[in-house]
């Protein structure tokens, strides 16, 4: 896992306070690491325009375009002058050994976003967004000094620089991970800014997922039996289909025994079992996706005591109270609308899926501070996972489980590891980082890939 930061201002702070590190040596090592990103990409004599703001976001920007100075064919286009103390001693820098200056968007082979960077607070005027649509209608390599500009805390510009590699400065921040940021902060690297990672950083809330973080059911001992890896129950509703496909993948990651809950079992595969009741030695019960209009009792739910997987149409139930209100071992999985429902249904927020969107870290807190001891994940294009107020976020994803059918499967998935004893946060992360691994592994094109394909891969991870 890799801290991720609200903000780097008071980091920032800390290496001119605590560790007599300057802004300008800051500002330094920031532009030798941008450089080091141009180098890795830049073909010999390539044209590379850096597109500096007023600001320090400017003066890195500046900066590098004079360590780069005669390597490459370099100029930087100024559309707002210089304002910041750093960037006014930046370009005296840059120009003090010949570096040219635009007056327009000039033709280049890579260019430099270095308009604004983090800390963006209104969204771009139209004379920033014809800078950015000119420069991203044009097929060359982007790179974003820090954030693309056009991007910020809870809103997004109509215009937004579509960097091929965002070089984040110090630190990974939070608007980043924001879905509606996904399109345009492309691969992602931290600037070291003159002390190692774990001396600039703090403690933080605030967690990046990596494929490492994801530990898989594997079978270490011998002496066992089916009984040996957890009895998951799958609640089945009126689509039926849901709940095979949940039950499936519940099967294929590890459970010893998959028990659909059902009234007509005509149509359970072989492999799996039917029952008309939770069956008494289930260890995690699995409930939500297809409900549509069966009832279900949900005192014998929270009466049950065994560990709970709540999915789709159970979040438009205001009785979804009872089990947060009594119980902790219970995970969470609504999309944007599900998760609108819920914080309405709780009393936290009365908000639509826009307003969620926009702001999915902050309601994420909401609940979370509500609901301290309840794993929810949040699905999305970035999935957000949080308990005890720890927010975990998976960018793993792709666009190819944007498909119906997708998360019964990740139901399935967690409610087979808490079955196998998994602790809920555990249980949450490992499932929500298989099924992402799982559907960028498939073979088939992303728009053909489909539930079932997601239930085999997870075999072969």
């Amino acid at each position: 896992m890799q801290k991720i930061f609200d903000e780097v201002v008071t980091l920032d702070k800390r290496c001119y306070e605590e560790f007599c590190l300057s802004e300008d040596i800051l500002m330094e090592h920031a532009s030798e690491e941008l450089a080091q990103c141009v180098r890795k990409h830049a073909k010999p004599k390539a044209k590379i325009l850096f597109v500096c703001g007023p600001g320090n976001n400017g003066g890195d920007g500046m900066a590098c375009a004079r360590i780069l100075h005669l390597e490459y064919s370099v100029s930087i286009y100024m559309p707002y002058g210089v304002k910041s103390k750093m960037a006014r001693l930046q370009l005296k820098r840059f120009e003090s050994i010949g570096g040219r200056v635009e007056d327009k968007v000039a033709e280049a082979d890579i260019y430099v976003d270095a308009l604004f960077g983090s800390g963006l607070r209104r969204e771009l005027d139209e004379k920033s967004c014809d800078i950015i649509r000119v420069i991203n209608s044009k097929d060359v390599l982007k790179i974003s000094c820090d954030i693309p500009s056009g991007i910020g805390e809870n809103f997004i510009s109509d215009e937004v620089f579509r960097a091929d590699y965002s070089v984040v400065m110090g630190a990974l921040k939070l608007p980043l991970f924001e879905d509606y940021a996904k399109d345009f902060v492309g691969e992602i690297e931290v600037a070291n800014l003159g002390v190692s990672k774990s001396v600039y950083e703090v403690n933080s809330d605030v967690y990046l997922l990596e494929k490492k973080d994801m530990k898989l059911p594997f079978r270490k001992k011998l002496d066992t039996n089916k009984g040996t890896f957890g009895h998951t129950c799958i609640v089945q509703g009126d689509k039926k289909g849901a709940g095979i496909l949940a039950a499936t993948a519940a099967l294929n990651f590890g459970s010893g025994l998959v028990t659909v809950m059902t009234n007509d079992d005509e149509q359970i595969p072989p492999y799996l079992m039917s029952s008309s009741v939770i069956p008494e030695k289930s260890n995690s019960i699995v409930i939500g996706m297809g409900l549509g209009e069966r009832k279900i009792s949900f005192k014998s739910l929270t009466s049950e005591g065994k560990a709970l997987v709540i999915d789709a149409d159970l979040f438009y139930h205001k009785e979804i109270i009872e089990f947060l209100d009594l119980r902790d071992n219970i995970i969470l999985t609504p999309h944007p609308k599900e998760f609108s429902s819920l914080l309405e249904i709780c009393d936290i927020a009365k908000v639509d899926t826009k307003e969620i969107q926009t702001n999915r870290f902050k309601f994420v807190r909401k609940f979370a501070k509500r609901f301290p001891n309840i794993t929810l994940v949040l699905k999305g294009a970035n999935t957000i996972i949080t308990k005890n107020e720890k927010i975990y976020v998976n960018i793993l994803g792709t666009n190819s489980l944007s498909k119906g059918g997708s998360g019964d499967v990740l139901a399935g998935m967690i409610g087979s590891l808490l079955a196998q004893g998994y602790e809920s946060k555990d249980a949450a992360i490992t499932a929500v980082l298989a099924h992402s691994l799982a559907a960028k592994q498939a073979t088939c094109n992303n728009y053909a890939l489909n539930p079932l394909d997601i239930c085999e891969e997870i075999k072969c991870l």
